[in-house]
C-alpha cells in the first residue's frame, strides 16, 4: 500500500490547515493512479476532514451570530450592510 497520510480528525489543526489538506486529498484522489485500497483510505480521510471544515465553519458563524446579537443588543450594531456603506461615507 502507498503511503496515505491520514489525519485523525485535525482537531488540533486551525481551519486553514485542516482546509489545506482537504484541498490536497482532492488533489491526489482526482490525479489518480492509486490502487482501490489507498483511493477509498484517501477518500474516507477526504471526508473526515471535510466534516472537520463544516465543523468549525459552523462553530464560527454561532460566534459571529452570537457577537451580532450582542452588540446589537448594545445599540452597537448596524442594523444591515446598507448602514455600514453609510457610516463610511
Amino acid at each position: 500500500m502507498q503511503e496515505i497520510a491520514l489525519v485523525e480528525d485535525g482537531l488540533d489543526l486551525d481551519f486553514e490547515a485542516v482546509y489545506a489538506r482537504l484541498e490536497e486529498t482532492v488533489e491526489r484522489l482526482e490525479n489518480g493512479g492509486l490502487s482501490l485500497e489507498d483511493s477509498i483510505a484517501l477518500y474516507e480521510s477526504g471526508m473526515r476532514l471535510a466534516h472537520r471544515c463544516k465543523q468549525m465553519l459552523d462553530a464560527a458563524e454561532l460566534r459571529v451570530s452570537e457577537l451580532r446579537q450582542e452588540f446589537a443588543a448594545d445599540g452597537a450594531e448596524p442594523e444591515d450592510e446598507d448602514d455600514l456603506d453609510e457610516e463610511s461615507d
